[in-house]
């Protein structure tokens, strides 16, 4: 079992802070916030430039290749090519693994629905299925050339939002370079249970998010707005049902909180460590 960073608990870090605050609080790996490193990109800066600062230093995911619905014209390329870009940079980075995510991600809960989303909104499970597994096949093959796997996020605020749905989806896909994220907001929010996260398949799981919610119906991004383990998801008996599994991969503290984000961000990201080890006790 490893305790990962999240770059989101510490949201206004750059990618290079957020690796020495990682390697600094104890640890064991980093996963990279994807906008955090093409903005460092951006900067005229290379990916070898990371490698000092990593000296082995494990990247275990890197995140996120969006909307992965998109199945039209210019759309479908973008996301072909944005997949591609990702998943070159991680294998670059020495990291095994690409998040992918169901859509739209935004512009966020409550906030409309974009316009290349409404017709995608308005179909049947069967369509949406058949569609994404389709782009999930294709995402799974330029994976494969940069010796990457996936791991796939539903957002409960999606139309693809259950766990229900993530499993038939990686099923109809065909492909062995596939398996889920189990983000405790996300699942918990969607209606998934402790009890449902015990019955997987730990081969299925690529990897966990522990955060927490303010209430439980998804309704609004605010919910995120609180400390891990002050909220309303019992984070004890959703890590013990992840363990029953024999899931021994990586854990990743992932937080929203916009009050935490402006405290120090060594303090937030130390603590935050020490309360997820806590909950293996």
């Amino acid at each position: 079992m490893m305790i990962v960073h999240n770059g989101t608990c510490t949201n206004y870090c750059n990618v290079l802070t957020d690796i020495r605050i990682a390697r600094e609080t104890g640890y064991n790996g980093i996963e990279i916030i994807g906008a955090k490193l093409y903005r460092y990109l951006e900067q005229g800066f290379s990916l070898e430039s990371l490698l000092p600062h990593l000296d082995g230093f494990p990247v275990v995911a890197l995140g996120y290749v969006q909307d992965i619905e998109r199945s039209e014209g210019s759309d479908h390329q973008a996301l072909l090519t944005e997949c591609d870009k990702m998943c070159a940079a991680a294998e670059k980075l020495s990291c095994p693994m690409v998040q992918i995510l169901t859509g739209p991600i935004g512009p966020g809960i409550g906030e409309g629905i974009p316009d290349n989303y409404k017709d995608i909104m308005g179909m049947s499970w069967p369509q949406l299925r058949k569609i994404t597994a389709a782009n999930i096949a294709k995402l799974s093959s330029i994976g494969r050339k940069h010796k990457v796997d996936f791991y796939l996020e539903a957002l409960s605020w999606a139309p693809i939002h259950t766990l229900p749905q993530m499993l038939e989806l990686i099923d109809a896909a065909g492909t062995d370079n596939v398996g889920v994220l189990i983000d405790f907001w996300h699942c918990f929010t969607s209606g998934t249970t402790p009890d449902d996260i015990a019955k997987l398949d730990r081969k299925l799981i690529k990897g966990v998010h522990v955060c927490d919610s303010v209430k439980g119906d998804g309704s609004s991004h605010q919910d995120r707005n609180v400390w891990t383990g002050e909220g309303v998801i019992p984070l004890k008996r959703w890590v013990d049902a992840v363990a029953s599994t024999g899931f021994d991969g990586w854990y990743a503290g992932e937080l929203f909180s916009e009050k935490h984000w402006e405290l120090d961000p060594w303090d937030t990201a130390r603590v935050l460590r020490d309360q997820l080890e806590y909950l293996f006790v």
